[in-house]
């Protein structure tokens, strides 16, 4: 095989490459631009033109400030913007020629990439820390009860009873987090599809109460319309959104606590009701925004329940807000009728 001699000059490396690189001479002048056409300039940069006279204004300080810090140094860098994108400038003196080499870098992607990371990592700790407070409040009742249970064996029978319903209580709830907790897993791995089938409201409401067992005993439900309301969408995922939904008003908010089926226009709507306090302006403002916007905020700022009741409601077409309503706690889930 021969060899083939290969020659080039630097003008034309520099002009293939995508940032923007200048020479500037102590005078500050431009001695070459690979880029004369460029984002960080004003205009059309020239052999001969000042380098803070030819760039955007914004750039300036930068510049000079890295020139200087270079000469000091041997190197320096410094950041601007132009319009929207963020640049990174860095200066280094030649040692062949009274010149300094600057580059040009657009790192908005680089700076937008890794605040995402930044972000996630923060919400998936948040995330983890609710779903650990959520998970121990259940967990400690069950084994609680269970090892009175075992050990003392005078316990009347009433007494028994009660414990063994408290259990079935935490135990249900449990079993909701853990729901909760695929949901959000198939979500992430983009493995989440529904279905798209009637969902008969008062039945699907009736099944989540019945599984409750007491505790759905204390909910008044209200259908409002003759006959059945019934929406487009999952009806395993729409049982999902109301038994969230009840738990937080059982958990969370105050007796009487009231479920209303009812239809709004073309939607199939459910309202959860209790008497107590509501949740935090933040969060309600959050909701609502995400509520506008169609976008649901990560399960890590909205909560384990409230994100996938709000997140299932989406998938159906609807949408879930809150309000408060005099004393009330409202929280307004609605499907497409069907």
């Amino acid at each position: 095989m021969t060899e083939t001699s290969i020659e080039t000059s630097a003008r034309e490396v520099l002009a293939s490459l995508p940032e923007t690189i200048v020479l500037v001479d102590d005078d500050r002048k431009v001695a070459h631009v690979n880029r004369p056409e460029s984002p960080v300039f004003s205009r059309r940069a020239q052999v001969g033109d000042g380098i803070t006279d030819v760039a955007v204004s914004d750039a300036t300080e930068a510049i000079i400030g890295g020139i200087t810090n270079a000469e000091q140094t041997g190197a320096a860098l410094a950041e601007f913007r132009s319009g929207t994108d963020l640049y990174r400038v860095t200066a280094r003196p030649l040692a062949s020629a009274p010149l300094t080499l600057l580059i040009f870098k657009n790192i908005t992607g680089i700076r937008t990439a890794g605040q995402t990371i930044v972000d996630l990592v923060r919400d998936r700790s948040t995330f983890l820390a609710a779903v650990s407070h959520e998970l121990r409040t259940p967990l400690t009742a069950v084994v609680g009860y269970a090892n009175l249970l075992a050990d003392d064996s005078e316990l009347d029978e009433e007494t028994r009873a009660a414990m063994v319903r408290h259990m079935a209580d935490q135990a249900w709830d449990l079993a909701g987090i853990v729901e909760d907790l695929l949901t959000v897993a198939s979500a992430e791995l983009g493995e989440l599809h529904l279905a798209k089938v009637g969902v008969n409201l008062g039945a699907n409401v009736a099944q989540v109460t019945e599984s409750m067992g007491w505790r759905g005993e204390v909910v008044d439900v209200i259908i409002e319309e003759e006959g059945s309301v019934v929406g487009l969408g999952d009806p395993a995922r729409y049982r999902q959104v109301v038994r969230n939904l009840l738990s937080n008003a059982l958990r969370h908010g105050a007796e009487p606590v009231t479920i209303v089926v009812t239809q709004e226009g073309d939607q199939a709507v459910l309202l959860v009701k209790d008497n107590g306090e509501g949740i935090s302006d933040e969060l309600a403002d959050l909701i609502g925004s995400n509520a506008s916007s169609g976008h649901v905020s990560p399960p890590g700022q909205l909560g384990l329940g409230l994100w996938v009741s709000q997140e299932m409601t989406r998938l159906m077409g609807g949408s879930l807000t809150y309000s408060r309503e005099g004393e009330e706690t409202v929280f307004r889930a609605a499907i497409p009728i069907a």
